[in-house]
C-alpha cells in the first residue's frame, strides 16, 4: 500500500498517523482550530441547530445548514472546482456525442451519402471505441494522476471533433466517431469514480445528478446550436451548417480540457489541488473513513481481489442493472426529430422542439437528486429511481400504441425522457453498495458502463434501427419492458444492500477501520 501511494512523492496511508490525524476526533479538533480559530472541543465548535423556515428548506435542496463552517467551506471549494469542471467537461462530452444526430437531420445525411441504417452503424462504431478505454482508465488513474489522463483525452476528442467537419464519406465518419468514442470512453467512469470518492452519502446524490444533468443540457444546446449554425453559418466559407456544428463544438471543448489540468483534484489520498490546504486534504480522507468507506490503496490490485470481485453479487447485478438503465431510456435514436422530419416540419423545428425532452430530464433528475439526499429519503435511491422510470414506462406504452390523439403523442414524446435522471441516481448508489473496497467501486463503475454499451450494440440494431422510423413500435415496447425489469432490479439491490449491512454489523472483519492507520 505504501508503495502504491509513494509514487506521487507523498506520504502513504500508513504514515498518516504521523501527521495531524491520529484519530477522527483529533483531526476534527485540529482542523477546526486551524480553520475556525475556535475551541478544540466539539461542543464549542459545533454551531447551534438551525430551525428556521429557510434552513429547513435548505436541508431538502442542498446540504444540512448545521454542518460546521470548515466543512461548508471545504464542500464549497469542491463544488466550485471539482463539480464545476466535471459538469462543463461532461457537457462537452455529450455535446460532441449528440451532435451527430443534429447534423444528420440538418444535411449531413445527404452531403456524405448516408443511407438506410448508417446512423445506427455510426452509433455502434462510436460505442465500440467507447468501451475499449474504460477499465484500463479506472485502473490507470489509481497509478497515475487523473488530472493528467482525463484532460489529455478531452483535448484529443476536441481535435477529432474538429476533424469530423471535413469527412466526405461514410467510412471517414465511422473512423472519426471511433476515435471520439475511444477518448470519451474513459471520462465518465473515471469522473464518476472521483466524485464518489470525495462526497458522502447525504451529499452525493444531488451532485451526481447535477453532473449527469449536463448531458441533458448538452442535448438541448446541441439542438439550439445546430439551428443557429444552419440559420447563420450555412454556406459561410463554403461549408454547410452541419460542418460548422462540429467546429463550434470543438471550440467549446478544447479550453475546458485545458482547465482540467488545474481543476481536477485527483483522489483525496493523493490530491495536490492548489485550492485545498494540507489540513483540508487530510480532513477529506478522514471524514470518508469516518463515514464507513475504505481509502484508496487499502486493498491493492491482486489476483485474489479480481476473483473476489468476479464472485460478488455486485459484479452481476450492477452491470446487468445498468444495461436495464440504458435500455429503458429511449435515447438510442432521435425519434422525435425523425418524426418531425417525416411530417414535414422545418429544420429549425426538428432541432429545437426536441430540446424540450432534455428539459424534462433536467428537472426530474435534479428534483430526484435533492430528495434522495434529503431528510425525507436519507440517501435511499430506489424511490426516486422508481418514480422517474415509471413516468417513462407509461409514456413509452402510449407511443408503442401510437394510434392516440396527436396532443397525447406529443406529450409522451416529452414525458418519455423522465428516465434521463435514472443513471445519475443509479451511480450515486454505488459507494454505499461497496463501501469496503475503493478500487472495486471504480472497476464496477467502468464495467457496468462497458457491459451496458456492449449490449447496446445488439440492442440498438435489434430495436432502434433507423429504418424503423418514425414509429419505432418494437423499440418503445422493449423500452417499457426493460423499465419494469429495472424497477424490480432496484428493489433486489435494496434487499442485498440491507443484507450486507447486517453482515458487517455482525462480522467485525467486514467493517471499515475507524481511522486511517
Amino acid at each position: 500500500m505504501a508503495s502504491h501511494l509513494n509514487q506521487y512523492g507523498e506520504a502513504s496511508l500508513n504514515n498518516f498517523s504521523n501527521g495531524p490525524i491520529g484519530t477522527s476526533k483529533e483531526h476534527k479538533q485540529t482542523f477546526c482550530a486551524s480553520e475556525e480559530n475556535v475551541s478544540s472541543s466539539s461542543e464549542a465548535s459545533s454551531p447551534p441547530k438551525s430551525r428556521g423556515f429557510w434552513n429547513n428548506i435548505q436541508r431538502f435542496i442542498w446540504d444540512d445548514p448545521d454542518k460546521p463552517k470548515h466543512e461548508k467551506r471545504f464542500l464549497l471549494k469542491l463544488d466550485v472546482f471539482l463539480l464545476s469542471y466535471t459538469c462543463f467537461a461532461y457537457f462537452c462530452k455529450n455535446l460532441d456525442q449528440a451532435n451527430i444526430s443534429n447534423a444528420y437531420v440538418s444535411g449531413m445525411k445527404e452531403a456524405i451519402g448516408m443511407e438506410g441504417s448508417d446512423l445506427t452503424y455510426a452509433s455502434s462504431v462510436f460505442t465500440s471505441g467507447y468501451v475499449i478505454s474504460q477499465i484500463p482508465a479506472v485502473i490507470l488513474v489509481t497509478k497515475m494522476r487523473a488530472s493528467y489522463v482525463i484532460p489529455t483525452l478531452e483535448v484529443l476528442w476536441a481535435v477529432f471533433t474538429f476533424c469530423t467537419c471535413a469527412v466526405k464519406t461514410v467510412p471517414q465518419l465511422y473512423a472519426m466517431r471511433f476515435l471520439v468514442g475511444l477518448c470519451e470512453g474513459a471520462f465518465f467512469p473515471v469522473i464518476m469514480y472521483l466524485i464518489s470518492s470525495w462526497y458522502k452519502k447525504d451529499e452525493r446524490g444531488k451532485r451526481v445528478t447535477i453532473f449527469y444533468s449536463t448531458a441533458s443540457f448538452a442535448g438541448m444546446f446541441s439542438g439550439y446550436l445546430q439551428a443557429a449554425a444552419y440559420t447563420n453559418l450555412d454556406g459561410v466559407r463554403g461549408m454547410e451548417g452541419w460542418q460548422w456544428l462540429y467546429i463550434v463544438c470543438g471550440i467549446i471543448s478544447l479550453p475546458v480540457g485545458i482547465i482540467g489540468y488545474f481543476f481536477l483534484p485527483d483522489f483525496p489520498e493523493n490530491t495536490r489541488a492548489f485550492y485545498l490546504s494540507k489540513d483540508e486534504a487530510q480532513y477529506a480522507r478522514q471524514r470518508l473513513v469516518d463515514a464507513g468507506y475504505k481509502p484508496l490503496g487499502a486493498s491493492a490490485w491482486t489476483r485474489t481481489k479480481i476473483f473476489r470481485i468476479l464472485a460478488s453479487w455486485q459484479f452481476y447485478v450492477l452491470s446487468a442493472g445498468y444495461f436495464f438503465v440504458q435500455s429503458s431510456y429511449p435515447n438510442a435514436q432521435p425519434f422525435y426529430a425523425l418524426y418531425l422530419k417525416s411530417t414535414g416540419h422545418t429544420v429549425y423545428q426538428r432541432n429545437v422542439w426536441p430540446t424540450g425532452q432534455y428539459a424534462v430530464g433536467v428537472v426530474t433528475q435534479l428534483v430526484a437528486g435533492m430528495l434522495s439526499d434529503s431528510p425525507l429519503l436519507k440517501g435511499a435511491r430506489w424511490q426516486a429511481l422508481t418514480v422517474m422510470q415509471g413516468g417513462s414506462i407509461l409514456a413509452c406504452i402510449v407511443l408503442a400504441v401510437w394510434s392516440v390523439p396527436n396532443g397525447l403523442r406529443y406529450a409522451c414524446f416529452y414525458i418519455s425522457y423522465m428516465s434521463a435522471g435514472v443513471p445519475g441516481i443509479y451511480y450515486s448508489w454505488f459507494p454505499d453498495l461497496m463501501p469496503d473496497d475503493h478500487e472495486m467501486r471504480g472497476f464496477m463503475t467502468a464495467f457496468s458502463n462497458i457491459f451496458s454499451y456492449v449490449n447496446q450494440i445488439w440492442y440498438q440494431l435489434t430495436f432502434w434501427r433507423t429504418a424503423f422510423a418514425p414509429r419505432f413500435h418494437i423499440a418503445f415496447v422493449a423500452t417499457a419492458v426493460f423499465g419494469v425489469v429495472l424497477i424490480l432490479t432496484a428493489l433486489g439491490m435494496t434487499y442485498l444492500q440491507s443484507r450486507d449491512e447486517r453482515k458487517r454489523k455482525v462480522d467485525p472483519a467486514q467493517t471499515v477501520e475507524v481511522a486511517i492507520v
